[in-house]
């Protein structure tokens, strides 16, 4: 199949699994796949000498289904002889059900949203959280304890923490949470305080777990936050819950009633939401870090599917960065938005 043919280019100077490495190709086992609200799961995996990442990194996940025969593989194989073969390879029948099936070709990228090591087994488990909305996703969902799957990383650049920062203010828009709850992780060991801004359109797009009550003004009611002391603020587009309207709108609200003086502003989620979030930081005058929410395919920076136009303020002039190697974390500053 086509899938195992990019397995063996994402191979290529690559680990499989190494303790030491920096990236690598993984097997990774579910520890568990729950529904956390209409449309979003929480995925654990556990992985074996996984290397260390930071906030901001993301993985490639591979979700695919058995097919294929030995025989079939070893009749298809002289019409590539360009390829080098290794068992089990198969080439892509461009015209037939390979590209007409159900299954997703292309890895996914999905940003951490957690760790937890065990130092003793060399065993990690990694938290994913995403929302069912195509093949993918869909095979995800599906997944049940003991499943095994492949995931590719940690890749990309993560948050930096200026030296200079005294308060974290954390804006996550949808999948872009994920990352967020990682970072207050961070923080929180760092002992850096943080905020966290977190928007959806409805109540029942909030990818979380909501302990208390909601107001107007941040608190500890959202327990992936409050593990890490991090109070949060909730809007909502239509207004289900928390304050109504963008979450970039709660935002500017409450820094212009309670001036952030020293703090730093990192966001991810949709592109408009992003933009809009640099906008009040600009505003403001806070800096302000977005990890990119770009579609890519191999997140190792060899398809240049994942451009952006940056310049960096120091520059007249602009030019190309691939969100997946040189992200997909920027200064929004630097950014040309679209």
């Amino acid at each position: 199949m086509l899938l195992r043919m990019m397995q063996f280019f994402e191979n290529v100077g690559m680990s499989t699994g190494d303790a030491g490495a920096k990236r690598g190709q993984f097997d990774a086992r579910v520890a568990a796949n729950i529904n956390v609200c209409r449309e979003h799961f929480l995925l654990r995996l556990r992985v074996s000498h996984f290397p260390p990442s930071e906030p901001g990194q993301f993985v490639q996940v591979l979700c695919e289904a058995d097919g294929g025969s030995e025989a079939s593989e070893a009749a298809m194989a002289p019409a590539y002889p360009q390829l080098r073969w290794k068992p089990g390879m198969v080439p892509p029948a461009f015209h037939g059900p390979d590209l007409l099936g159900p299954q997703p070709y292309l890895r996914r990228p999905f940003s951490i949203a957690g760790r937890w090591d065990d130092p003793v087994s060399g065993y990690s488990e990694i938290d994913l959280i995403y929302r069912v909305i195509g093949k993918t996703t869909g095979r995800m969902a599906a997944l049940t304890v003991g499943d095994n799957i492949s995931i590719l990383g940690p890749l990309g650049h993560g948050f930096s923490l200026p030296q200079e920062m005294t308060t974290a203010l954390l804006v996550g828009g949808g999948v872009g949470i994920p990352p967020m709850i990682y970072l207050a992780k961070k923080l929180q060991r760092q002992g850096i305080n943080a905020l966290a801004f977190i928007g959806a359109q409805r109540a029942d797009l909030i990818p979380l777990h909501i302990i208390g009550s909601v107001g107007l003004e941040p608190a500890l009611n959202v327990r992936e936050f409050t593990a890490f002391n991090t109070p949060t603020l909730i809007a909502t587009d239509d207004g289900s819950l928390g304050q109504k309207g963008f979450v970039t709108q709660a935002l500017q609200r409450y820094c212009r009633s309670k001036p952030q003086n020293g703090a730093v502003v990192f966001c991810c989620g949709p592109t408009p939401m992003m933009r809009a979030t640099a906008l009040v930081a600009a505003e403001l005058q806070l800096p302000c870090y977005a990890s990119l929410e770009q579609p890519m395919a191999c997140g190792m920076g060899t398809c240049q599917s994942c451009v952006i136009k940056y310049r960096p303020a120091a520059s007249e002039d602009w030019v190309y960065k691939l969100t997946c190697k040189d992200g997909p974390v920027f200064n929004t500053a630097d950014i040309l938005w679209q």
